[in-house]
């Protein structure tokens, strides 16, 4: 998309890396209920282990407290990802630029169902409904150039 957009800096194929890597990492930790049953992990070992957890631990589809923490700071990580990353919005001109804050608002949006599910993704996969548009609409609207996004913290 950058390529198409004009827009070849350092700064912003940076700023697109952690955009794209903060998208991957999402989607692992939404779709952990769904991977996990089929032998599919992306959790580090390291990070589990941190949490008193192995994969093991995980394949049971169990949340806990030791697993929900392990979740929060993993979506932590994509979250500090994708706000590295969402500058470049700005840099990227028309309609590609706001799709892109449209796709970032996505991200994070799901980044705040998890949280609300208390980071319990091993036993149900949160999903974007109808009325988080409006939600995501707004807050694209309100996206600084130079700022990450408004509003969103990860409870």
């Amino acid at each position: 998309m950058l390529h198409l957009a004009g827009v070849h800096d350092e700064v912003s194929l940076t700023q697109s890396d952690a955009i794209c890597s903060a998208l991957q990492l999402i989607n692992f930790w939404q779709d952990a209920s769904v991977d996990l049953p089929r032998g599919r992990h992306y959790v580090p070992v390291a990070d589990a282990q941190r949490h008193g957890l192995e994969l093991d631990d995980l394949r049971l589809g169990a949340d806990n407290p030791a697993t929900q923490a392990l979740l929060r700071e993993l979506c932590q990580w994509a979250s500090a990802l994708m706000k590295e990353g969402a500058p470049l919005t700005w840099r990227v001109p028309g309609r590609l630029g706001w799709e892109l804050r449209l796709v970032v608002q996505g991200g994070l949006r799901i980044l705040e169902r998890i949280g609300q599910m208390q980071y319990r993704t091993l036993s149900q996969r949160p999903a974007l409904r109808a009325q988080d548009l409006p939600v995501m609409l707004w807050r694209a609207l309100r996206m600084r150039a130079g700022l990450h996004t408004p509003g969103f913290a990860l409870p």
